[in-house]
């Protein structure tokens, strides 16, 4: 199967989508990063969209990973979407993103100032 088109394919499942998603970070390559980052940023489904932060946060690639989670905290009208980019941010494990998470330590929205309190725990903690 070619989860780099089924993630994109509006015909497909939301199932189908999250699927792909999940395929695609094991795989984390180039391609397969970019197809996840256009998914968050075009899927209709929210769902879908906080999957593919989800998947983009374990592909353990911040060079690729970080641009397009930057940009669903900022942008994604989802403050669910916008929550789990936040936490993946965190996993990713780049101390340099710090300045951009605690931005969002005084968002209007309770959860988004939580998701990025947990995301700085993340980063700056060993467990």
């Amino acid at each position: 199967m070619d989860y780099k088109k089924s993630i994109l394919d509006l015909s497909t499942t939301q199932e189908e989508r999250i699927q792909a998603a999940f395929h695609l970070e094991n795989i984390a390559d180039e391609e397969s990063i970019a197809a996840i980052a256009k998914a968050l940023e075009t899927d209709p489904s929210p769902i879908v969209r906080h999957e593919c932060a989800f998947s983009l946060g374990e592909t353990a690639c911040p060079d690729l990973a970080s641009w397009p989670l930057m940009k669903a905290v900022e942008q994604d009208p989802s403050i669910f979407v916008r929550h789990e980019a936040l936490l993946a941010l965190g996993t990713l494990g780049d101390t340099s993103f710090i300045p951009f998470i605690q931005k969002f330590l005084q968002d209007k929205d309770p959860e988004i100032r939580e998701s990025a309190e947990i995301s700085l725990q993340r980063l700056t903690k060993s467990f």
